[in-house]
C-alpha cells in the first residue's frame, strides 16, 4: 500500500491569523525536545519560518512577552494577555474519526450554550479544540488564569489555564495525528475580563468568583457621605458619572476599567464592603451603569468586583513599605513596587543602547523625559506618594538597567542548527559568486565574524568584504536581509566624522555598508581604513561627565557597481572583492535563520575570523584586479624609463607639469604612492647647497648619480644626467 503524504501546511494563512490576532507575530518550533523561537518583526518574516520549519509542531504565544523572548515562554516572559481561553480535548479512548467528530460536535454546542459570554475563536488543533475570547484590554497574568480556571471548570478543559501556555498555530500540522489544525469560527468583537467568571486556580491569585455577597447599606444621601472616610474629591467625580471626563483613562476607558478604579480607591479608603455595596449599585450613581446592566447577576458582580479590589489593594500593601501610620514612602522600593503595580515594563537594549517602556498608554517604545513624568504623576495619582523628579527618574533608569537585553545574542542563542552545511557556499549558492577556496573562505568569515562581534564586542576585525556586481542586484537588499531586522542594518556610514557621530549611526546596527566605494575620494578611503582597524570608539556624549568607549558590534560590508575603487598599492589588504551575479533574495530569507545558526555554532566552537595565511596570494590578486591605475604612474615611468639615481622632488613635479601653487595632499599622496610603485624611495638627500626632498632608486653608488629635467622648446619633460639626455 502507498504511503499517504502528510497535508502540506499553509504558511501564507497560518501567519496572517498569528499576525492578524497576536500582532507581533510570536511563534515557535519544537522538534526532538528542541523549541526554536525567533525574532520575527514581520508577517513575512513569520510565514518564512513557518514554511521553513513545517516539519516540527508550530505553536504561537497567547500571552503578549517582553521582547527578546527565545525558547519556551517563562511566566516571567509574559506581560498580560488580550486573550482569555479553554483547551478541550476528547477522551482518552475517543480514537475513531466518526466517534471524534461526534465529540466535536457536542463539545461546540455545549460551547454555544455556556453561561458566559461566546468564544470569538475556535480552533481545531487536530484532536482538540481551542477557544478564545479577545478581551477589550491587556490583563494581568493573575486575571487571565482566573479568567481560564473558571472557564475550563465550566467547560471540562484541561488545565492549560496558565499564562504561558502555547497553541498550536492553525493551517499547521499536528505531528502525532498527521492532521492540520483549522479555524472553525473567527468572529469580531471583544469582552470586558469582568464580565468573564474568575476563580482561583490551585495556588493561584486570582479574584475568586464565588466570593461572598455583602448585603448594601442603605443608599446614600449624596455623595459627599463618603468624605466621613476620606474618599477624594476626583474619585466622588468618578462615582457621580461613571468616569473622569476631563482626565480619561490611556489604556483602557472602559466602564468596567472605571468601575474596578472605583473599587479599589473605596477599599483604600477602608469604605466598608457593605458601603461600597451600595454605591456600585445605586442607579443614582454613573459608576453603577455596568453593574445594573448584569440584571440578576448584578449583587455577584458588585461582589467579586470588590473581592478583586481587596486582593489588588491587600498585595499592594504587602509589597509597599508604609510608616506606622500606613503612608507610603517615597522610597526606592516603594517606586519599584508602583511601576509593576501600574502594569509597565522597564528595559534596557544593550545592542542598540535604549531604554525601553511598555504598557503606558501613549508613550514608547523609547523611554523619554515625557514617559518618566507620567510614570510619576500616575505613581502619585494611584499609589498617593510622590518622588522628586531626580530620584524617580534615577529609580526608572536603575529598574530598567536591571532588566538588560541584548536582541540580536538572544536570537543567535534561539537558534538551532539543523547540521546543513551552508555557511560555505552561501555567497555563491545565494549571491551566484564564483566557486573558489577565497570566496568559500571570506564569506565563511563574514558571517563568523557578525556573531563573534555580538557576543564579543570590540573583538579584533578589520578586513571589509566587498560586493561587486552590476546596479539592481540586490547587493543592499541581501545585506539587509541578512540583519534579520530593518533597524539592525544601515547603509548610511559616515566617513571624515568624528567618534561621536560615528557612534550614534553604528549603535544597534548589526551589518553596516559602504556603499560605492568607486566615487570615495583617497581621504575617504584613508578613513574607512582607520574605521575598519579600530575596535571601539570613543566620544563623550553631550552633557555627560565622562568619556565612554564603545566597543564595535557590527561588522561592515562594502560594494559598488564598479571593477576598479581600490586606489592604493599597497594597503588594500583589509578589503576582500567578491563578484556577486545577483542575490536570491527570497532563498535568502528562507535560509537566513539557518546561516546564522550555523555562523553561531562555529564561533562558539572558536573558529579564528582571520583569513588562512594559505589564501593571503588569492586575496592580493583579487585586490590587484581591481586596483585604480594612476595616471601618474604612466607619465612617469615614460619619463624615467628605468633609471636608477636620485631625484629631487621639486623635479618629479617637474615631470608631473603640476605647479607647486596647484598642488594639493592628495597630489602629494598621489606623487608618492605612484614613485614607491616604480621602486623609488623617498628620502633627504644632498644636493649641493643642503639636502632636500628627493626620491631615491638603485644601489649606493647608483643613487649617488643625481638626474635632472629639462623640457626642450618647453615639450615634454626629458631627463638626464650632467647634462647628456637619458630619456
Amino acid at each position: 500500500m502507498a504511503d499517504v503524504k502528510p497535508p502540506r501546511i499553509d504558511a501564507s494563512a497560518a501567519a496572517d491569523f498569528v499576525a492578524r490576532h497576536f500582532a507581533p507575530p510570536s511563534v515557535m518550533s519544537f522538534r526532538d525536545g528542541r523549541c526554536l523561537h525567533p525574532a520575527l518583526p514581520t508577517t513575512e518574516a513569520a510565514r518564512d519560518f513557518l514554511a521553513a520549519n513545517a516539519h516540527g509542531d508550530l505553536y504561537f504565544a497567547l500571552a503578549e512577552l517582553r521582547d527578546a523572548v527565545t525558547g519556551k515562554p517563562k511566566k516571567g516572559d509574559c506581560l498580560g494577555a488580550r486573550w482569555a481561553w479553554v483547551d478541550i480535548d476528547p477522551p482518552g479512548d475517543v480514537t475513531a474519526a466518526d466517534e471524534l467528530e461526534e465529540w466535536r460536535t457536542e463539545t461546540l454546542r455545549r460551547i454555544d450554550q455556556l453561561d458566559a459570554p461566546s468564544p470569538h475563536i475556535i480552533i481545531s488543533s487536530g484532536r482538540g479544540l481551542w477557544t478564545l475570547w479577545r478581551l477589550n484590554r491587556r490583563a494581568p497574568p493573575d486575571e487571565v488564569e482566573a479568567i481560564n480556571y473558571a472557564l475550563a471548570d465550566m467547560l471540562g478543559g484541561d488545565h492549560c489555564h496558565n499564562i504561558d501556555r502555547v497553541a498550536r498555530v492553525p493551517f499547521t500540522r499536528n505531528s502525532k495525528t498527521g492532521a492540520l489544525a483549522t479555524v472553525l469560527r473567527d468572529d469580531p468583537g471583544t469582552v470586558a475580563p469582568e464580565n468573564l467568571p474568575h476563580s482561583v486556580p490551585p495556588g493561584g491569585g486570582g479574584a475568586a468568583s464565588d466570593a461572598p455577597i455583602p448585603s448594601p447599606a442603605a443608599p446614600l444621601a449624596t455623595v459627599d457621605d463618603l468624605d466621613d472616610w476620606g474618599v477624594p474629591d476626583r474619585v466622588k467625580v468618578v462615582v457621580v458619572q461613571g468616569r473622569d471626563p476631563d482626565h480619561p483613562k490611556e489604556h483602557d476607558d472602559s466602564r468596567s476599567a472605571w468601575l474596578f478604579d472605583v473599587a479599589c480607591q473605596l477599599v483604600r479608603c477602608e469604605v466598608p464592603d457593605e458601603t461600597i455595596m451600595a454605591v456600585l449599585t445605586d442607579p443614582d450613581f454613573g459608576i453603577s451603569a455596568s453593574v445594573l446592566d448584569k440584571g440578576r447577576g448584578a449583587l455577584r458582580y458588585a461582589a467579586r468586583q470588590i473581592a478583586r479590589a481587596r486582593q489588588e489593594v491587600a498585595r499592594d500593601n504587602t509589597e509597599f513599605i508604609v510608616t506606622e501610620k500606613g503612608v507610603r514612602l517615597a522610597n526606592q522600593q516603594n517606586i519599584r513596587v508602583a511601576l509593576a503595580r501600574l502594569g509597565v515594563r522597564l528595559s534596557y537594549d544593550q545592542f542598540q543602547d535604549r531604554t525601553l517602556v511598555e504598557g503606558l498608554e501613549g508613550f514608547g517604545p523609547a523611554l523619554d523625559d515625557g514617559a518618566v513624568r507620567r510614570l510619576r504623576l500616575l505613581t502619585e495619582e494611584r499609589f498617593g506618594f510622590l518622588p522628586s523628579k531626580e530620584f524617580y527618574g534615577d529609580v526608572v533608569v536603575d529598574a530598567a538597567r536591571r532588566a538588560a537585553f541584548h536582541p540580536v545574542r538572544d536570537y543567535l542563542d534561539g537558534l538551532v542548527w539543523d547540521g546543513t552545511p551552508r555557511i560555505d557556499r552561501w555567497l555563491i549558492d545565494y549571491g551566484g559568486a564564483d566557486d573558489s577556496t577565497y570566496v568559500r573562505a571570506v564569506g565563511r568569515l563574514m558571517l563568523v565574524a557578525a556573531v563573534r562581534r555580538i557576543r564579543k564586542p570590540g573583538c579584533k576585525f578589520d578586513e571589509m568584504v566587498v560586493f561587486e556586481s552590476e546596479q539592481g542586484t540586490n547587493k543592499s537588499s541581501a545585506l539587509a536581509v541578512m540583519a534579520v531586522r530593518d533597524d539592525w542594518f544601515t547603509d548610511d556610514l559616515p566617513l571624515n566624522a568624528d567618534s561621536k557621530i560615528v557612534i550614534e549611526r553604528v549603535t544597534g546596527r548589526w551589518i553596516v555598508e559602504a556603499a560605492e566605494l568607486k566615487g570615495l575620494r583617497r581621504g575617504d578611503v584613508e578613513h574607512l581604513k582607520a574605521l575598519l582597524s579600530r575596535q571601539n570608539d570613543r566620544a563623550r556624549a553631550a552633557y555627560a561627565r565622562f568619556a565612554e568607549e564603545v566597543p564595535r558590534q557590527c561588522i561592515i560590508v562594502g560594494s559598488t557597481n564598479s571593477e576598479r575603487y581600490l586606489r592604493d598599492a599597497t594597503g588594500n589588504r583589509r578589503f576582500w572583492p567578491v563578484r556577486i551575479a545577483a542575490f536570491d533574495l527570497d532563498a535568502l530569507r528562507r535560509d537566513r535563520d539557518q546561516l546564522w545558526a550555523e555562523a553561531a555554532a562555529i564561533e562558539e566552537g572558536g573558529e579564528a575570523i582571520r583569513l588562512d595565511p594559505e589564501l593571503w596570494p588569492m586575496a592580493a590578486a583579487a585586490q590587484e584586479d581591481r586596483r585604480v591605475e594612476d595616471p601618474y604612474v604612466d607619465i612617469l615611468a615614460r619619463a624615467l624609463d628605468g633609471r636608477t639615481g636620485k631625484l629631487r622632488a621639486a623635479d618629479a613635479w617637474d615631470i608631473l607639469d603640476i605647479p607647486s601653487g596647484q598642488r594639493t595632499q592628495e597630489h602629494n599622496a598621489r606623487l608618492g604612492e605612484a614613485m614607491r610603485e616604480l621602486g623609488w624611495t623617498r628620502k633627504k638627500l644632498r644636493f649641493g647647497d643642503g639636502p632636500e626632498h628627493a626620491y631615491a632608486k638603485g644601489t649606493s653608488e647608483e643613487q649617488a648619480r643625481q638626474l635632472f629635467v629639462r623640457r626642450p622648446d618647453g615639450g615634454r619633460a626629458v631627463v638626464t644626467d650632467t647634462g647628456r639626455e637619458l630619456g
